[in-house]
């Protein structure tokens, strides 16, 4: 009878454990038994990742980079599109054995052993915003009409949470790093605000707040504001994945 309890339990610890999603936001708290001093935020969606590392006080930007992913029962994979710090790591995988339990993530490198527990800060249950998006059109001040941007390696992210959201630029053919910012994000009626925490290309950008005008229209999200420097923008962004 013990025997048979044991095997049920375990069987619904394995069921519980792949039913759970990784979509949201985590923050990495320990490496190596070692606690984390910077903050290192990554977010999920249904099968695309982004994460960036940042010092909290001043927003100074430190890494970042973004692939797919596969979590099954307590097997984790990451194939790579592009980290900021290694151009080569463009297109390789990294396999991870993982454990969740109560909002803990604890991922275990199957070549090195470093192991890393993370903690689920933020939910993505939104699901009119929460996904990975993608560039599709754009217009600068001064544009005269919208410019398609093309699928292809070359390409610019958005990944939502709730309350969190990355911009992610990359050439994931090249492995080059285009560039990154991030922090939270709100909504109220049709105003998208955006909330700068980190910006790889000018640290003087955090801070800021963004407002942007939204809509949904022919299964683009639109949105028209201006940028960090004042100038007008809007572009049209696409579910990726």
């Amino acid at each position: 009878m013990k025997q048979i309890i044991f095997t049920l339990l375990f069987f619904f610890s394995v069921f519980a454990s792949s039913s759970q999603t990784l979509n949201g936001a985590w923050q990495l708290i320990e490496k190596d038994q070692k606690p984390v001093l910077h903050e290192v935020i990554k977010l999920y969606s249904n099968s695309y990742f982004t994460y960036a590392a940042y010092k909290k006080d001043s927003g100074e930007f430190l890494e970042a980079g973004g692939g797919r992913f596969m979590y099954e029962f307590f097997n984790y994979r990451e194939h790579y599109e592009i980290d900021s710090t290694n151009p080569e790591r463009s297109g390789t995988t990294t396999n991870y054995k993982a454990v969740l339990e109560n909002n803990i993530l604890r991922i275990t490198n199957l070549k090195t052993g470093v192991v890393e527990r993370w903690k689920k800060i933020d939910e993505a249950d939104n699901f009119e915003m929460t996904t990975c998006w993608r560039i599709h059109e754009k217009q600068d001040e001064g544009d005269a009409d919208w410019r398609r941007i093309e699928y292809g390696p070359r390409k610019t992210l958005k990944m939502l949470t709730n309350n969190r959201y990355q911009v992610l630029a990359l050439n994931s053919e090249t492995g080059k790093f285009v560039g990154s910012s991030g922090g939270t994000w709100s909504n109220s009626g049709s105003t998208y605000t955006e909330n700068v925490q980190f910006f790889s290309k000018d640290q003087s950008n955090v801070g800021k707040s963004l407002a942007f005008q939204r809509k949904y229209e022919d299964g683009l999200w639109h949105h028209t504001g201006r940028d960090t420097k004042g100038k007008v923008l809007m572009e049209k962004w696409l579910r990726y994945k």
